[in-house]
């Protein structure tokens, strides 16, 4: 592993470990109805039993292990998910840091009854005020899996929520923007939008509007009072960049 690449596993080691306490500036908003916060959806954090391989941490030859491999003179990385009976199914992945996954989870995500996944590998904007990651989400249908994967910031299970009114699972991605605001300042904002897994892809939950939340130097989770709608569009259209992508 590169000396960058070692920093960045550091940083985000890190931040996983602020993200643990009350004082984080990790971006981790959690949506809140009637002064109630939404419930996460149950997930099995895998574990790393050899470099870059995933497992189930109670019974590893039960259920699939997950791991990002690299192909000589390839310029991108695979995501593989393999079964103990010999299937596979694998999607490409950006080669960033290599091959090199940080924390991957399993769940029904999509209400099937059958598992599925999400892994996590972080990008090189490593910092304690929110980490740049790829998530590749992996969703069952029948006996295959379909694959997406995002940008976003901050990626953890507490993305993964429940909408309460509709109990329907939602994917909540993060993206950091910034602008003049109504106070005639440049500020920082996060912005986080919600996702359902719709006709095999992630689609905008029109129903749940996008909440800015101000980047502080310290913890912050109420939504800005500072940009109208209008302002908002206008930051969102000029300072929208890569990596605020869902790939479909």
């Amino acid at each position: 592993m590169t000396k960058i690449a070692l920093i960045c596993v550091f940083a985000f080691a890190l931040a996983k470990a602020l993200a643990d306490t009350n004082d984080t500036l990790v971006v981790d908003y959690t949506p809140n109805l009637n002064g109630h916060p939404w419930p996460r959806v149950p997930v099995v954090t895998y574990v790393e039993s050899t470099s870059n391989v995933w497992v189930h941490p109670t019974a590893p030859k039960t259920f699939p292990a997950i791991r990002e491999i690299h192909d000589k003179d390839s310029d991108f990385t695979t995501v593989v998910i393999w079964f103990p009976d010999g299937a596979e199914f694998k999607t490409y992945n950006e080669f960033v840091l290599g091959p090199y996954l940080s924390a991957v989870y399993s769940g029904d995500f999509n209400g099937d009854g059958i598992p599925d996944y999400m892994a996590i590998k972080p990008t090189t904007g490593c910092g304690i005020g929110g980490e740049q990651s790829i998530g590749v989400f992996a969703f069952s249908s029948g006996k295959d899996y379909r694959f997406t994967r995002v940008h976003t910031w901050g990626l953890g299970p507490h993305d993964l929520v429940i909408d309460p009114v509709s109990r329907e699972f939602r994917f909540m991605q993060t993206t950091f923007v910034q602008g003049k605001t109504l106070d005639g300042r440049y500020h920082a904002f996060w912005v986080h939008r919600f996702f359902k897994w719709e006709n095999g892809s992630f689609r905008f939950d029109p129903g749940m509007s996008p909440v800015w939340v101000q980047y502080l130097d310290r913890p912050n989770h109420e939504p800005t009072k500072l940009l109208s709608p209008k302002l908002k569009a206008k930051i969102w259209s000029e300072d929208l960049d890569s990596e605020s992508r869902i790939e479909f």
